[in-house]
């Protein structure tokens, strides 16, 4: 049969098929995290990966499967989901100067607008943020209830900064919200995106959060380098973050046991445990986890 899927990040692109999970599998893993996710999944029995011919961006399509606000006030239970200071935030500051206005895309709580604004004198500061129950507004910074293509009607080539954080991997419709974002920036302007990277363990992980609804596409080094052909964009820096130890055992359950079955794979894990064979494992791998890529890449581009 015929593969029409467009791409969603070039929609002129060819597309192939490249494996297909059922939906059961997903269900049962976000229930284990206490999710119910059914609702979402609505009555597709299976959820395909697609691959963009173009950009090699991979997606999970249908594309009408996205987790919406009651699924993400579940995540935000969790202590570990928003983390108030990251790797690729410690590298976005080292492009911020005093005096310019930042647009954060996806900003959660404003922890990182926050930081800034006492690292730096800064002219603007804004976060967008869909998640969050009220606008809030300071004398230094603002987060505004409002879709990026929205909010650029009124704010083009206003930004000296536009950032977004593990944002775009959640979003279906990833070519409006990139021109929108770029719409947003001053020629000569930073934009800075941070998403997992399925070149390292992320690709092989199981984690159900690696997969719909909570993340709509599979970013690489390729497929970031690509936003260059598709927007006036240059690409500046790619900043590849090294493991950090609260990943180690996700990427040991990745690289060791991803490969069997999941059921089969809880048994050798639950034996290399009882037998020290895991705890060996995992001081190795501490010991060299600088030389491993981890969980995120950044990519920086100037708007030309």
């Amino acid at each position: 049969m015929k593969n029409n899927i467009k791409s969603p990040l070039s929609p002129d692109s060819k597309t192939e098929f490249v494996r297909k999970i059922k939906s059961n599998k997903i269900i049962r893993q976000y229930k284990k995290l206490g999710i119910d996710i059914s609702y979402l999944l609505k009555e597709h029995k299976s959820i395909s990966v697609f691959k963009c011919l173009k950009t090699g961006y991979k997606f999970y399509f249908p594309f009408d499967i996205a987790g919406d606000s009651i699924f993400y006030e579940h995540l935000q239970k969790f202590d570990w989901y928003y983390m108030p200071w990251k790797w690729e935030h410690e590298i976005a500051k080292d492009y911020i100067e005093d005096g310019q206005n930042i647009l954060e895309v996806g900003c959660a709580h404003g922890a990182f607008l926050k930081k800034i604004n006492k690292l730096f004198n800064l002219n603007e500061v804004i976060g967008l943020e869909l998640n969050e129950t009220a606008e809030i507004q300071n004398s230094k910074w603002r987060i505004i209830n409002k879709f990026i293509q929205d909010f650029q009607i009124e704010n083009k080539n206003k930004f000296d900064l536009v950032c977004s954080f593990e944002v775009l991997e959640h979003i279906a419709e990833v070519n409006s919200f990139l021109e929108a974002k770029v719409n947003c920036l001053k020629v000569g302007g930073k934009l800075i995106i941070a998403v997992p990277n399925n070149e390292t363990y992320m690709g092989k992980s199981k984690s159900p959060l690696n997969f719909p609804p909570h993340h709509m596409g599979l970013w690489d080094t390729l497929s970031l380098k690509s936003l260059s052909k598709l927007f006036p964009l240059k690409l500046v820096n790619i900043h590849y973050e090294e493991l950090q130890s609260y990943h180690v055992d996700e990427y040991m359950n990745s690289e060791l046991y991803s490969k069997y079955p999941y059921i089969l794979g809880a048994i050798l894990r639950k034996i290399d445990r009882i037998t020290g064979k895991y705890k060996k494992n995992k001081i190795n791998v501490e010991n060299r986890r600088n030389s491993i890529n981890g969980h995120t890449i950044l990519a920086v581009f100037e708007k030309i």
